[in-house]
């Protein structure tokens, strides 16, 4: 079945024109309208021929001759796929169309006919142009195709991939165009060919055969079409005469003595360019500063220059020239889509040719290689070029200086330039000063700094006196040395030349010399920057120059040597440690010292729910196909993805859904590309940065996208003293720039900035007293970005103190007091979201375990505090320590001191809080829990009840605490070691633990807390007591009686916890004591005192209303609930007046000494509670030992199996034999 074929425009459907970079054919996708009536109508779509009918705005730069009225058609195949659709604008020109939401929604969506860009480029149809879309359908067939390349560098590229072309060429071309065709719309329009990622070549049908009647405008290839390529070769040099005449004239303009240099011959700039050109990689003069002599004057970054090396001065396409036309190529797949309304509003547009010096490159890397100066690259509006292909070939004659010197009309004689006029760019603050004002006092000083910036200097190097051409940009100067700044502009020829072709690689480029004429200059009003020169490469710009890091040279150099030898690396690393500013430096790095091209990519600018997946797709497209192509001709290139975690995020384990199937869909997108460009071959490495390996996905970690993750870690003491010196010497001098701030590029035609400069003169002044190494070690922990907050925050501590001290001084002093007063309630990014323990418990409130703590602290405190000595120690220092005994004997108390004495992080964790019933849920908690404490430490880590989640293997019927334990010996000395992070445990009963737990290099010393001896009660008793107010003489061993020495002979078995319990209950006795009387007064005692003082607190009173009619009737007989909530009000008024009356009073009162049986007596109101001898009779009649005889004795054989009872033998395998028993993994 056959869908008529309609040859004109009335029943065609018309739809738009969407670019897509990713189809690479020759194909295309059409409207859901016809691709339904195509699948109803089940037709392949190998038979379906599309054609495309339109009018185009303006003739392409390739058909000069071509009307613009003329409709044009071009022929193509169907992919079979359809295209999106794009939504109508609201608002047309006859005014509202409706809403969206509304039922006529389909009658709102514009068709659109996805194209390829690059096939649309060639065949001049821009983004959004209106088609007429026709099918044919099964239209007559050719079994022989002659084709010829569009040109000789068509040819060059097919004959290097012919065989991809002949195995490729029928998946890409299915429609071709008549050649013979004489039809009213007879237009033989090219077609492309994608022979690699970043390599296309243009192709024109020749003949077909059999061949077609004329009035057919086309055919679809057979597919067993025997396809022949006429080979394009370059046409040589019409005579050795026309070449020495354009030799000699470039010589002798140079000096401007000649008259012959002035002679213009039209045909020789009319004609095809004689000499082949040349395809180099271009690298900027600044840039490859290491191969030149800075001391040779024809080496000197100046004027528009081009170095080469000598072999290509004798070639055939540049042996005896002087001044070349340089361009830069640039593919169109890598360039960003631009709106072509926005393009059609520009104003002028930048010259795509500039012409240049030939200079000799005597230390050349190779041959494949071209230095463009500064200016140069400025010019073409690629500034820092490394890795572009540059196209280089023989200027043409400079225009005339006089009328006289041309052959034709005297109308073309007026062509002669006599005026520059600049037309500079638009800047933010235009409108407070606008360029070419209208005064023309305005307009010669605005020419005055013009040449003052761009040079009117006497050793000829100015931008002005060299070679100009015409439309070539004049670049943007930024220099500081220098009072004016210049936003960029383009220069044009006045009266302009008599060619009017559009800028384009086949039209010559229009230039003279500057030193040679004498040309007014004039500055037009502002324009807008064109949209060519705002597009930009793909990616994002990195530093000109390098940071400055300290204490990473090893991680540099050995991150140097892999991506040199084309290993891609992970580069992980903790918030604020520093991994975006170490790759600006070995970007720079690599980038000066061997050539690399760097295109630098931010992931985060992806991470947004309105991100498409096809976005990111064409994205990283042009991010590593821009790699690619600065790796031709030999070079090599990096691609910097920073954050990929962002972009591609580890799918969450309890969680399935859209962000786990998105997070895949790109992992596996990336992997695709990063392959396909990434190798050996190409020339390109990847360098990826995330916080840690984790935080990918595993398709990425797993896909070999990656040979090796190297770890940015936390600096040390010293490297953070280093990094601390860094920061306030940057910091120093960068505050000069901040009053510079202000300053924009309409300042070139104002006045100079010396107000500015004295104003920046005022920094901060480092004292020179401050020890940057105690600084450091107050630090733990700090990456470099917590270190960069602190000297801010230190630098603002500085700034208010200066301006409370009101000093007259300008200079203000960084002190230590800063640092301290910056330190306070900082925290740094890692610890931020961790919950961190404080602890007031000291070494001096605990008794006993003088063994148990002297090896905490050799274990804990001293290798943070005596860490350089440690650090030379040769053996494996313990990381893990085991507390276990009996319940209340201090293990739990001596993990608290540890929080405040050792100065470590503390971070507690109860057992049970950590199980989860999910499977996998709790695993994942330990390893957080293990993750917070890295990212605190040095950092301990205290597990309290430690048998509850660490039994032995094979006793938990779950298998939740069977994974626990798995987790926890990988975490502790498995594949994942420690460092700065230990492990304290504490458990009553370690013979539950499991075995592997407590091997050497996990758990290694295992510390008992044994029932407290005599000397251990009596420490313990003093230890309690110490903030306890008790009787002197109790206190005293020497007295045996009523001393603590008594106490402790009577606490036998007694542990921590049950002394401390006798005296905390003594201490209650003591209280009791003293609130005695007053408690006897509630009880309702008649004694003296306590009437008299119930009379003194609880007085009578009659209140009264001033003014009140009820004055004098007395309410007390029959109250009502108001007048007593209004008497109660009263009361409590009064008590409160009393009271403060008594504490001014006693404050005011000076105490009396009395002395009273020898007794020191205090005229005070209130009474301290003492702990008397029949107070601590009392409370040991009433606490009894929580350990009972027989759990001290059954206790006391576990730890002794626990101790001498373990051996080193090893399960036999043989399962238990009772009935209900369980195995266990020993």
């Amino acid at each position: 079945m056959s869908l008529p074929s309609s040859k004109g425009s009335k029943g065609a459907t018309q739809a738009e024109v969407v670019l897509q970079p990713q189809l690479k054919s020759c194909l295309v996708n059409l409207p859901s309208s016809l691709v339904s009536v195509l699948v109803n109508a089940n037709t392949v779509a190998q038979n379906v021929v599309v054609e495309l009918s339109f009018r185009q705005p303006a003739p392409p730069s390739e058909k000069p001759n071509t009307s613009s009225s003329q409709p044009r058609s071009i022929y193509l195949g169907w992919t079979g796929m359809q295209s999106q659709t794009r939504l109508a604008p609201i608002v047309s020109r006859n005014g509202i169309q409706g809403t969206r939401g509304s039922t006529a929604r389909q009658d709102q969506d514009v068709a659109t006919v996805e194209l390829d860009s690059t096939l649309a480029r060639v065949l001049g149809i821009a983004n959004g142009l209106k088609v007429a879309v026709n099918l044919h359908i099964d239209p007559p067939q050719a079994h022989t195709v002659n084709i010829e390349p569009l040109t000789p560098t068509d040819w060059d590229i097919i004959e290097l991939h012919a065989r991809f072309l002949e195995t490729n060429f029928l998946s890409q071309v299915r429609a071709l165009p008549n050649p013979a065709f004489s039809g009213a719309q007879a237009q033989r329009h090219p077609l492309t060919l994608h022979l690699t990622p970043t390599s296309t070549a243009n192709i024109l049908v020749t003949s077909l055969s059999p061949a077609p009647p004329s009035t057919q405008a086309f055919v679809k290839i057979s597919p067993d079409a025997e396809v022949i390529v006429a080979p394009k070769t370059r046409q040589p040099r019409s005579s050795d005469r026309s070449s020495r005449s354009v030799a000699s004239t470039s010589r002798k303009s140079v000096g401007g003595r000649s008259n012959a240099s002035t002679v213009r011959h039209p045909a020789a700039r009319d004609e095809l360019p004689t000499r082949p050109p040349l395809f180099l990689r271009g690298v900027d003069r600044a840039i490859a500063a290491e191969y030149f002599d800075e001391e040779d004057p024809n080496d000197a970054d100046k004027g528009l220059r081009i170095w080469l090396d000598s072999d290509h001065l004798l070639s055939k396409s540049l042996k005896g020239l002087t001044w070349v036309s340089v361009s830069i190529v640039r593919p169109a797949s890598l360039e960003e889509p631009v709106n072509p309304q926005k393009q059609a509003m520009d104003a002028e547009k930048a010259a795509s040719k500039v012409v240049a010096r030939l200079c000799t490159w005597s230390d050349a890397p190779d041959s494949q290689h071209a230095a463009l100066s500064s200016s140069l690259c400025a010019a073409m509006g690629s500034s820092g070029l490394v890795g572009g292909i540059v196209r280089i070939e023989g200027a043409p004659p400079q225009l005339p200086k006089t009328a006289s010197a041309m052959k034709k009309e005297s109308k073309e004689k007026e062509s002669v330039v006599k005026t520059l006029r600049v037309f500079p760019f638009g800047t933010v603050q235009s409108n407070v000063l606008k360029f070419g004002g209208e005064s023309a006092v305005e307009k010669e000083a605005a020419v005055r700094k013009l040449k003052a910036i761009f040079g009117d200097g006497q050793d000829g190097s100015g931008l002005l006196e060299g070679p100009l051409t015409d439309g070539m940009l004049l670049p943007a100067e930024t220099d500081k040395s220098k009072d004016h700044a210049w936003p960029g502009g383009i220069l044009r020829f006045d009266p302009p030349p008599s060619s009017t072709e559009e800028y384009s690689a086949k039209k010559p480029a229009d230039w003279l010399m500057g030193a040679e004429r004498k040309l007014t200059i004039e500055v037009q009003p502002e324009i807008a920057k064109p949209s060519d020169l705002t597009r930009g490469t793909p990616g994002h710009a990195i530093p000109e120059s390098p940071p400055e890091m300290v204490g990473i040279d090893t991680l540099t150099a050995e991150l140097g040597s892999h991506l040199s030898h084309s290993s891609s690396i992970l580069l992980t690393g903790g918030l604020g440690s520093g991994k975006t500013s170490l790759a600006y430096l070995l970007a720079n790095k690599l980038r000066r010292e061997r050539l690399y091209n760097i295109t630098y990519f931010s992931c985060r600018t992806l991470v947004t729910d309105e991100t498409r997946v096809s976005t990111i797709r064409e994205t990283l497209q042009r991010v590593f196909g821009a790699g690619a192509w600065g790796a031709r001709l030999g070079g090599r290139a990096l691609v910097i993805l920073d954050d990929i975690d962002k972009l591609c995020p580890v799918e969450t384990e309890l969680q399935v859904g859209n962000d786990n199937g998105r997070s895949r869909q790109v992992s596996e997108l990336l992997c695709s590309i990063a392959k396909q460009h990434c190798s050996r071959d190409t020339g390109v490495v990847l360098l990826a940065t995330a916080q840690a390996k984790e935080s990918v996905n595993n398709v990425v970690i797993g896909g070999h996208v990656v040979r090796d993750i190297l770890t940015l870690k936390a600096p040390n003491k010293d490297g953070r003293r280093k990094v601390l010196e860094l920061l306030v010497r940057q910091k120093d001098a960068e505050k000069p720039k901040h009053s510079r701030s202000h300053s924009d590029g309409a300042a070139w035609m104002g006045g100079s900035e010396a107000g500015d400069q004295a104003n920046g003169a005022e920094g901060f002044e480092v004292d020179p007293s401050i020890d940057f190494l105690d600084v450091a070690g107050q630090t733990d922990g700090y990456m470099p970005g917590d270190l960069t907050s602190l000297v801010s925050r230190a630098q603002n501590e500085a700034l208010i103190r200066s301006v409370s001290e009101d000093a007259e001084n300008p200079q203000v002093s960084l002190t230590r007091e800063d640092f301290t007063a910056a330190l306070k309630g900082f925290t740094p990014a890692s610890l931020r979201g961790v919950t961190l323990q404080t602890s007031t418990t000291t070494w001096s409130s605990i008794g006993g375990l003088q063994e148990t703590r002297q090896t905490l602290l050799e274990t804990l405190q001293y290798p943070t505090t005596y860490a350089p000595i440690f650090a030379q120690c040769p053996l494996r220092l313990r990381s893990g320590l085991l507390l276990y005994g009996y319940p209340g004997c201090g293990k739990t108390l001596l993990a608290s001191a540890v929080a405040g004495e050792c100065g470590l992080n503390f971070i507690s964790v109860k057992g049970p809080e950590i199980l989860n019933k999910y499977i996998g849920a709790s695993e994942k908690s330990v390893r957080d829990l293990f993750d917070r404490a890295e990212a605190a430490r040095p950092c301990v880590l205290f597990f309290d009840e430690f048998d509850s989640i660490a039994p032995k293997r094979g006793h938990d019927s779950t298998g939740v605490t069977d994974r626990v334990v798995n987790q926890l010996l990988t975490q502790m000395d498995g594949a994942e070691g420690l460092s700065g992070v230990y492990v304290l445990a504490a458990t009553s009963r370690p013979d539950l633990i499991d075995p592997a737990l407590l091997r050497p290099g996990r758990l290694d010393k295992s510390l008992l807390c044994d029932m407290p001896n005599m000397d251990d009660r009596i420490d313990i008793l003093r230890a309690v007591t110490g903030n306890l107010k008790i009787e002197p003489s109790i206190l005293d061993a020497s007295n045996e009686n009523r001393s603590i020495l008594e106490i402790a002979r009577q606490t036998q078995g007694y542990s921590g916890a049950d002394l401390q319990a006798v005296m905390y209950n003594a201490h209650l006795e003591a209280i009791h004591d003293v609130l005695g009387p007053t408690e006897e007064l509630g009880n309702g005692s008649n004694d003296k005192s306590s009437s008299s003082r119930s009379k003194s607190k609880y007085k009578d009173f009659t209140y009264f209303r001033y003014g009140d009619e009820s004055l004098g009737k007395d309410t007390s007989a029959n109250p009502t609930p108001q007048s007593l909530a209004e008497r109660a009000t009263i009361a409590a008024k009064l008590a409160a007046l009393e009271t403060a009356r008594k504490r001014s009073k006693a404050a005011s009162s000076v105490s009396v000494d009395t002395s009273v049986n020898g007794v020191k007596e205090e005229t005070t109101e209130t009474q301290e509670p003492v702990i008397s001898w029949r107070h601590v009779v009392k409370s040991l009649e009433q606490t009894r030992p929580s350990i009972s005889k027989a759990d001290q004795r059954r206790l006391s054989m576990i730890y002794k199996e626990f101790v001498v009872g373990r051996n080193g033998e090893m399960a036999d395998g043989e399962a238990g034999t009772e009935i209900g028993g369980r195995s266990t993994l020993m």
